[in-house]
């Protein structure tokens, strides 16, 4: 299968990089999107996220952690340190991989990234040694799936302040009752990272749940308008016994290392938008360039290139954030997800405009991507949160 069109190359790529986009963007459309179809209609999408991971050599790490439990590399850091090159390209890589993912289909990179980054990323940085040898390896290599619990019927935006879901502490482990909602992957996850709280002191604490614990129960996958490739569900949890052990981290009682994972989420969040707004604007270049009406290509009409030009400034401010290597607070990634969300709605409509009725049918891809991106402005956090939570970080610094 031929590369699609490749209508947008940020100038700052060097040849290196191109070759590894265009590698990446091979495997995705040779790969993953032939499965695409199967994921839309209910397929899980465990089993290719594991061949991908085990073929393009994404879980390197794995093997270490397993042995060790350690989640830092002395070594590592010291070849970074001499060599800062090469931790900025494993950095592009990452970056790379997640946006030719999602590019072919945002949903089943949303369910990745929810894996490896919200479960997989949190117990890293924050389990202990034992907590990450015995769950990362497996969710790195995409032989587990994880999730992140953090969201109730009743507490979305004031998931502290709302929050229902009770640990209660019992002899040498904690029971837990309560029921989380929206959760990624949670239909087929085989670990929850849970965040419950404590009756004994009211702190919120971050639990980690096997499927085969008892009491625990998981919905059927949601009907949504979009991101149909990621199963999205409830879990329920029914006086659910968890070991100490599995308290993240031995116990933290932290709500920075939650804000922190929110940050990351939205820069994740960033990606996928960007992703999809890069993959919408190639194929309306592509559409303007080749459609005919008046005898000519309806690029050529002034009013068209308006809707071609406000894309492309979309998706260059937008590519600015997602590809800069400054690391960012709170207050950035805020800034970053509001930013890029809506850029990547605003594109893939306008994309749907510049192919007129084509752009309404599946067949052309965008009104799938549409569809996609708008999850991206509500989830990590609605656009009214990420604007008060800018608004009051404002405030704060005067």
């Amino acid at each position: 299968m031929d590369l699609p069109a490749t209508q947008f190359t940020p100038v700052s790529f060097t040849p290196e990089q191109v070759g590894l986009r265009d590698h990446f963007r091979k495997y995705m459309m040779t790969e993953l999107d032939p499965h695409t179809t199967e994921f839309e209609n209910g397929a899980a999408p465990y089993p290719f996220m594991k061949q991908m991971v085990a073929e393009l050599g994404l879980a390197s790490e794995a093997d270490r952690l397993e042995k060790t439990g350690a989640v830092s590399d002395p070594d590592a850091a010291k070849d970074r340190k001499n060599d800062p090159d090469g931790d900025a390209l494993m950095r592009f890589i990452r970056t790379q991989v997640q946006i030719e993912v999602a590019r072919v289909n945002p949903g089943f990179a949303l369910s990745w990234g929810a894996s490896i980054g919200l479960f997989g990323s949190n117990v890293r940085s924050k389990g202990t040694p034992e907590q990450v040898k015995k769950y990362v390896p497996d969710v790195q290599r995409c032989e587990k799936v994880g999730s992140w619990c953090l969201t109730e019927p009743g507490a979305g935006s004031d998931a502290f302040g709302s929050m229902k879901t009770t640990a209660r502490r019992d002899g040498d482990d904690y029971v837990l009752n309560g029921s989380k909602t929206f959760i990624t992957n949670a239909p087929y996850a085989d670990y929850f990272l849970v965040y419950a709280r404590n009756t004994d002191d009211g702190s919120i604490q971050a639990f980690i749940v096997e499927r085969d614990f008892k009491g625990v129960d998981t919905s059927k996958p949601f009907d949504k308008m979009g991101m149909k490739s990621s199963p999205t569900g409830q879990v329920y949890l029914d006086d659910v016994r968890v070991p100490s052990e599995n308290l993240l981290g031995g116990g933290q009682k932290d709500r920075d290392h939650v804000r922190k994972s929110l940050a990351s989420e939205r820069i994740g969040i960033a990606v996928l938008s960007y992703a999809i707004a890069e993959r919408c604007y190639d194929i309306a270049v592509d559409y303007a360039k080749t459609r005919e009406q008046g005898g000519q290509a309806i690029g050529n009409y002034q009013l068209v290139q308006n809707r071609l030009a406000r894309m492309y400034v979309d998706l260059s401010n937008s590519r600015r954030i997602v590809y800069s290597t400054e690391p960012m607070d709170i207050l950035d990634a805020c800034a970053g997800k509001l930013f890029v969300a809506e850029a990547g709605t605003r594109v893939a409509m306008e994309a749907i405009h510049v192919l007129a009725g084509n752009g309404y049918m599946a067949e052309y891809v965008v009104e799938r991507l549409a569809r996609d991106a708008k999850l991206l402005e509500l989830g990590g956090g609605t656009t009214e949160i990420q604007v008060l939570t800018i608004g009051k970080a404002i405030m704060d610094t005067r």
